[in-house]
């Protein structure tokens, strides 16, 4: 210890840790102040950083407020197509004329018959359920040139109306049959084309038996001729119609009475063939084609006389031509009476089995 009066030594060592301690001390004033002065810089950096994070984040697409509208399906004429899911049984006319054929009149008789008709090929096949019908002549072939000198006449407005109602209340198909005589094509299937756009039931038949389009005979005095290209009118015209109307494709019947000239050395000869050049007939997938055997039996053999002309005009042709796609077959009443009907079994025993069977007197 120091002696009193005397002040004490100086000690280099002490002085040292001193002088350290206030350089510890400042310092860590000064590391405290800078943190305080850059604290509000670093919250800014990061606060921005956070927010920059959410600016660039996809934002969530809102619910539709409404049902989107669905994207329409195509109209398909198949749909509500007659042929080939059933068989067409129709009783054929000229109305008011008995003689024709069972549907001369729009009655409940009538329909009785048509309907116990079509019952027994429902039985016969129950695959192809039947679609009843009546197959009405409304150009009706003359012997007589008539005003128009045309050797035909219309059925009137009011009475194939009256046909129309019967066939919509009793749900039945109604062709609409053109024998033409000399009337010139396209006016008369203009003038019936209408009733065929109108209403989805209605369809069309044509019997080239009674037809002169080039005006070189007279119906039920001479033997007919006529080519393919006479009847594509009637083909283009149907085929049009499901498109347009938003219609089920249409039924064309082309009834065939005699042979055709395919193979004949003259097929333009009346006397020979009643459709010169069959290969050549119209084909359009938009219009189902009926080749419908028209002949008629009352003679030993008729049976088997009408099964040959469906073999060859039907079964035959339809292999080598390929033009259309369904056979028909017609049985007359009265007239083939004596040597007892073709049965329903008979007539669907043909290959291929008639789609279409229309009944006569």
């Amino acid at each position: 210890m120091p002696l009193p009066g005397i002040p004490p030594q100086h000690n280099p060592k002490q002085k040292k840790y001193s002088r350290r301690l206030i350089i510890s001390v400042v310092g860590a004033s000064l590391v405290i102040i800078s943190a305080l002065m850059f604290l509000p810089f670093v919250q800014t950096y990061f606060n921005s950083s956070t927010n920059g994070a959410q600016a660039v984040r996809p934002k969530p697409k809102p619910k539709p407020t409404s049902t989107p509208t669905p994207t329409p399906i195509p109209f398909n004429p198949s749909v509500g197509a007659v042929l080939p899911t059933h068989r067409v049984v129709a009783f054929y006319a000229v109305p008011g004329a008995e003689v024709t054929g069972p549907a001369y009149a729009p009655d409940a008789q009538m329909l009785a018959n048509l309907k116990a008709q079509g019952a027994a090929y429902t039985n016969a096949d129950p695959a192809h359920p039947v679609q009843l019908g009546i197959d009405l002549v409304v150009s009706v072939p003359d012997n007589y040139p008539g005003p128009q000198q045309t050797y035909s006449h219309h059925v009137d407005a009011a009475t194939i109306q009256s046909y129309i109602d019967f066939c919509k209340s009793n749900n039945l198909l109604l062709f609409l049959d053109l024998n033409f005589g000399q009337a010139p094509i396209k006016p008369e299937l203009e003038y019936f084309m209408p009733y065929l756009e109108h209403y989805a039931f209605v369809h069309m038949a044509i019997d080239p038996e009674w037809m002169f389009p080039r005006r070189d005979g007279i119906p039920g005095t001479n033997l007919s001729n006529v080519r393919a290209a006479d009847l594509k009118p009637a083909i283009e015209d149907l085929a049009d119609i499901p498109m347009k109307y938003h219609l089920p494709r249409k039924i064309l019947i082309i009834h065939q009475y005699r042979g055709d000239g395919d193979l004949m050395n003259n097929p333009f000869d009346a006397g020979q063939a009643e459709i010169a050049d069959k290969r050549n007939l119209f084909s359009d997938p938009r219009v189902d084609v009926v080749m419908h055997v028209d002949s008629v039996g009352g003679f030993p053999g008729d049976h088997q006389e009408k099964e040959l002309q469906y073999s060859q005009w039907v079964k035959d042709d339809m292999q080598k031509y390929n033009n259309f796609k369904y056979g028909g077959f017609k049985i007359f009443y009265r007239l083939e009476a004596k040597m007892g009907l073709m049965t329903p079994q008979e007539v669907l025993s043909m290959a291929p089995a008639p789609m279409v069977v229309t009944y006569g007197n």
